[in-house]
Parts: structure tokens; C-alpha cells; sequence
């Protein structure tokens, strides 16, 4: 049996992008300096939130179906949400091909993109908002590493990043992974291992997401039940039950939606049909149908049974943007990041992406914290009749998601395909 947590659904998500931006050939050592800062996000942006475009869940069903296809039977979760932050300041730097092709991989405009990012930080930035993140650019402190002022004021501008100048030592991988682990309330502790002496600058998105539900469970409706996974095996489950108002029904799925506290943010489950895997549901879905999928049934409620879960997940993600087709970012040959900098021992290019990600479901609430550092080497009427209730018991594996109530745009999307 698995053991009770406090009176609290909580979710903690941790995706960190690392890209790696290094010169083909190996930079000198330098002595440290102190970090640079004085840029800040412009506060003249709108705050008003796009409506979703079917190219954000597109990429978000992309991404998890990459990164899910590595180890079907395991657990996966990202954030595409912080790995878009992490990609559009690559895009503040790139140029030709290189830019085309990161476009192309999020179905966005550097723009377009930049101005919905852009909206969702100045969000983030209110006191109330259940949602932070925070963008910053480390830069190796070297005379051969020329970074474009340009770049850096686009990218505070935009994105709120901070530049902060330092040695690339031992220091700067623990000042690094504090900044993370600050920014994700410490959900992520660490996401630098070791710098590689080729590594000229680090693009870090961090993001951390803490939220109480709408209506706590009734710790009387917290009972013990049964996870079967796709294997036949089972799993002991303190399984979470309660009625929601928004039941959601798919081709290959069925599914709810749990509002978070003030309705801004919301947990989305969707339970394949029986004898549909997980891999089957996400293969059929693209970006309209899956934004389809998230528009309530009219007059029709959800008995839910959810399980407590907690995931721990890491990746890295250069093979799976490849598949998506952003390839010459990656090729030191191809890639085009003069508009960022330029560096005396060769041309920049991203040599790695590291995300991790980390969430913890349980009474309460949710708590969700994501990372991403690159590393360049309406209200309806009352029906006139009683709703028709429908049963949507998470004990098999599932995909959920923590979309915005707004514009149901996801921040994470992941699988369950076990509980322990």
C-alpha cells in the first residue's frame, strides 16, 4: 500500500532545457567575474493571453511522443511550455536555416512566438499568479567570446533574461544549478553535472508551478484501489474520488478537467478507451484533434477517481527536436547564431538540451517546477435537464496535462504508466 500523503494534490513538475552553445574548438581559461545584470523585461508588453493555436499542442504532442517512445512502459513528462522559452532565446540569436527550422519544429514565428512568451513571463510576474519562471544567459567571462548587446537587451526585454558573466568552473556549475533550484522553489536541485571546456554560454528557463485545487479532497473520499498497467501488473493506489463539472470525450479516450484554485490553471486526465495503449491515444492525436479533445461535453458531468502519483524525469533532448526536424542548431557546420555572438575559437552551434522535470500529485493541490537550459556548444446557461453522469477512473496508465483555463494552452503534458 502505498503511503498516504498529507491532505494535498500536489504536483511538481521540473523540465530543464540545457543547449549547450560551444565553439568548435576548445577556449582558454579565464578568471571569474562578477555577474552582469541591469536589463529587465519590458513592462509595456500586453497581458493579454493569445487563444491557443492548434501549433502549441502540436508541439506539445510531439515532444512527450519523442521523449515517450524512448521507454514506452515508463513514465515521461516535460514541459513545453519551458522548453519553448529555452528555443525562443536561441531564436533571439539565429538567423537563415537554423531559424527556419525552430519555426517550423514549434509552428510559430520568432514573433509570434516571443510576443505570447512574452505576455505569459509579465503573468507570471504578478504576486498572486500560481505560475513563476525565470530566463537567464550565462556567458563564459573570456576576451574570445563576443555576445551581441543587441541580443542580450532582446532577450531581457522579451523574455525578462538576466546575463550574468562567469568562469565556467566548478563555481559556476554550482551558481548555475542554485539559480535553478531557487527558481523551481527547489523542486530541481541541480541540472549542470560538469561544464565541458568547449561550453561558451548557457541559456537556463527555469519554471515552478504551485497551486491548491479548487475544492480539496474529503479525505473520506481518499481510499485505497488497484493500478493495473499495461503489462497486466499491478500497483497498490491511494486513488483521490470527487464529481467535476467538465467531462471531455474522444474518439480512442475519455476524459476531466480539476480546476486549480481561482480557475486560472487546470489538471487535465484522459483515460484511453479500453484495449487502447497509451502509445496508440497519443499517436492519433494532433494538434486540433487534441485541442478538440479538451472542450468539455455539454451537460455532462465526471465521476473521477485519480491517483496520488509522483514522476522524476531527465532527458536530453537533441535527438528528439532533430526528429521534429531542428537539426543545423545542432551541426557546427550549419548552425547560423551569428545574430547572438560570435566566438575566436569557432562557430557557435548547440551541442546539448537537457530537461528535467519533476511532479507530485496529491489532496491538496499541485506543485510543478520545469527548467530548460541550453547549452551553446465563456459561462453557459443552467441546462434545462440533469446533467448525465459519466465514470473516468484513472487505475491504468493515462496522459495528463496542466493546461491554463484561458487559452488551454498545455504547461506540462505527461504519461502515467505507473505509480511506484
Amino acid at each position: 500500500m502505498c503511503r498516504r500523503r498529507r491532505s494535498l494534490v500536489a504536483l511538481a513538475l521540473a523540465p530543464l532545457l540545457a543547449l549547450a552553445l560551444a565553439a568548435c574548438h576548445q577556449g582558454t581559461s579565464i578568471a571569474a567575474t562578477e555577474p552582469t545584470s541591469g536589463r529587465a523585461l519590458a513592462e509595456q508588453g500586453s497581458l493579454e493571453l493569445a487563444p491557443a493555436d492548434p501549433a502549441a499542442y502540436d508541439f506539445s504532442l510531439d515532444l512527450l511522443r519523442a521523449c515517450a517512445e524512448e521507454a514506452p512502459s515508463e513514465n515521461a513528462l516535460v514541459s513545453p511550455l519551458s522548453v519553448l522559452y529555452a528555443l525562443s532565446m536561441v531564436e533571439n540569436g539565429a538567423s537563415g536555416e537554423t531559424l527556419a527550422q525552430i519555426e517550423a519544429a514549434t509552428g510559430m514565428s520568432a514573433d509570434t512566438l516571443t510576443e505570447a512568451l512574452q505576455a505569459r513571463a509579465l503573468r507570471a510576474a504578478l504576486d498572486d499568479s500560481p505560475l513563476s519562471l525565470a530566463n537567464s544567459i550565462w556567458l563564459r567571462d573570456s576576451d574570445g567570446l563576443h555576445v551581441s548587446d543587441g541580443y542580450l537587451d532582446a532577450c531581457a526585454a522579451s523574455l525578462g533574461a538576466q546575463a550574468y558573466a562567469a568562469p565556467f568552473d566548478e563555481t559556476t556549475k554550482n551558481d548555475i544549478n542554485g539559480w535553478v533550484s531557487d527558481h523551481t522553489h527547489g523542486m530541481i536541485p541541480s541540472i549542470v553535472e560538469d561544464i565541458p571546456d568547449e561550453a561558451q554560454l548557457y541559456l537556463v528557463n527555469a519554471l515552478a508551478f504551485e497551486a491548491p485545487w479548487q475544492d480539496p479532497y474529503d479525505p473520506a473520499r481518499v481510499v485505497a484501489d488497484t493500478f493495473t498497467c499495461e503489462d497486466g501488473t499491478t500497483q497498490d493506489i491511494d486513488m483521490m474520488l470527487s464529481r467535476e463539472q467538465s467531462y471531455l470525450e474522444g474518439e480512442l479516450a475519455t476524459g476531466f478537467v480539476r480546476p486549480y484554485e481561482g480557475y486560472e490553471y487546470g489538471f487535465v486526465g484522459l483515460l484511453p478507451n479500453e484495449g487502447v495503449t497509451v502509445s496508440e491515444l497519443l499517436a492519433s492525436l494532433d494538434g486540433a484533434s487534441l485541442q478538440a479533445l479538451l472542450r468539455p461535453r455539454g451537460n455532462t458531468v465526471a465521476d473521477v477517481g485519480l491517483p496520488q502519483f509522483s514522476v522524476t524525469y531527465g532527458n536530453e533532448l537533441s535527438e528528439e527536436l532533430a526528429s521534429l526536424g531542428v537539426t543545423d542548431v545542432f551541426d557546427p557546420e550549419r548552425a547560423d547564431l551569428t545574430r547572438l555572438g560570435t566566438s575566436d575559437n569557432g562557430p557557435l552551434y548547440a551541442s546539448a538540451v537537457l530537461h528535467k522535470t519533476f511532479i507530485d500529485v496529491n489532496e491538496e493541490g499541485t506543485r510543478a517546477a520545469a527548467a530548460t537550459v541550453v547549452e551553446l556548444e465563456t459561462g453557459a446557461t443552467a441546462p434545462s435537464e440533469p446533467p448525465e453522469v459519466k465514470e473516468v477512473i484513472l487505475d491504468r496508465p493515462f496522459v495528463y496535462l496542466i493546461v491554463d483555463y484561458a487559452t488551454m494552452t498545455p504547461v506540462f503534458i505527461g504519461t502515467v504508466m505507473g505509480v511506484e
